[in-house]
């Protein structure tokens, strides 16, 4: 990024506040990072990140959180110690860009905000450890190779590296790809972009915020 983004920390202990601030000092990343301890107090404008934890004092949800925050274009990205798979699984609904579990390396939070402040997700690989995922849908609705090719394509593999990979044409991936958004908004669940898709993916367990 080009400028120095506003990150603006939700969270009840202000201690985690310093702590993202240190950890864009560590990465060498100019920041100016903002704590509030609820949604209700934050000074929010356009162009912020917000880092949000799952958990609030004042009993607010994620979805309630994540909705004001993007109805005020303002990109979230959750940073949680991954404790309550119910909690993690309600902030991807809501439309949180990336999950960062507060265990993990300075670069993970760092990295996550530089991706959401351009609209982007940052998957992960070990969902199976991080979220206790319903493949209902997955199972009952998607064929093996239909998951594979959604778990490939909406971790940002394009097209033609998921058929090299799967052995099949592009062209089978694309109508995969087609067919797979369709059932998805069958079922009432939004897939039109690529992010949409990672969201769905990510909910029924075949890709993850985590690495």
């Amino acid at each position: 990024m080009s400028n120095a983004p506003h990150i603006v920390v939700i969270d009840d202990h202000e201690i985690v506040g310093h702590g993202v601030a240190h950890a864009f000092h560590v990465q060498g990343v100019d920041a100016e990072v903002t704590w509030f301890p609820d949604l209700k107090s934050a000074t929010l404008a356009k162009g912020d990140i917000a880092v949000l934890d799952l958990r609030l004092a004042d009993s607010s949800t994620p979805t309630e959180n994540i909705q004001s925050l993007m109805a005020q274009e303002i990109p979230v990205v959750i940073y949680t110690s991954a404790d309550d798979p119910v909690l993690v699984r309600e902030a991807i609904s809501a439309g949180a860009l990336s999950i960062v579990r507060k265990s993990t390396g300075s670069h993970e939070i760092v990295e996550a905000v530089q991706e959401a402040a351009e609209g982007r997700t940052r998957p992960g690989l070990d969902w199976a450890a991080a979220l206790d995922a319903d493949d209902d849908f997955v199972t009952s609705h998607l064929s093996a190779l239909e998951a594979q090719v959604l778990a490939r394509y909406a971790s940002g593999e394009a097209s033609d590296a998921v058929a090299r990979a799967l052995g099949i044409s592009k062209n089978t991936v694309n109508t995969y790809i087609a067919r797979i958004r369709d059932k998805y908004r069958q079922a009432g669940r939004t897939a039109e972009s690529r992010v949409d898709l990672f969201r769905r993916a990510a909910e029924d367990g075949l890709v993850s915020y985590f690495d």
